[in-house]
């Protein structure tokens, strides 16, 4: 059985506004077809000060505490939106249509 990346984003979710960051890497991962599984990891602000509850489970599981972060199936960890829009380009396109809407996110 093949497994699926782990995609942790902060609460807002895909319903952010169309420039947040983890709204970006969730659109672009359905674009081009990728199945993943999602947790909430971050609630409330950016800025540690002002968050509500600890990052220490994401920590745990990842090594970082940013978000957005995708975990892969082989234990890879890619941090930031950039770098995980970058490996979803990379990856093999599902149909014609993928790789258009995964370059629009970007």
């Amino acid at each position: 059985m093949h497994e699926k990346p782990t995609l942790f984003v902060c609460h807002g979710d895909d319903g952010g506004p169309w420039f947040h960051p983890c709204r970006r890497v969730q659109e672009a991962l359905r674009g081009a077809g990728i199945d993943y599984e999602k947790v909430i990891a971050g609630h409330g602000s950016p800025f540690p000060f002002l968050r509500k509850g600890s990052r220490d489970p994401l920590f745990e599981a990842t090594g970082t505490r940013k978000l957005p972060t995708l975990k892969l199936p082989d234990g890879t960890v890619i941090s930031h939106s950039r770098a995980i829009l970058a490996w979803v380009r990379e990856q093999p396109a599902q149909d014609d249509g993928s790789k258009q809407a995964a370059k629009r996110a970007a």
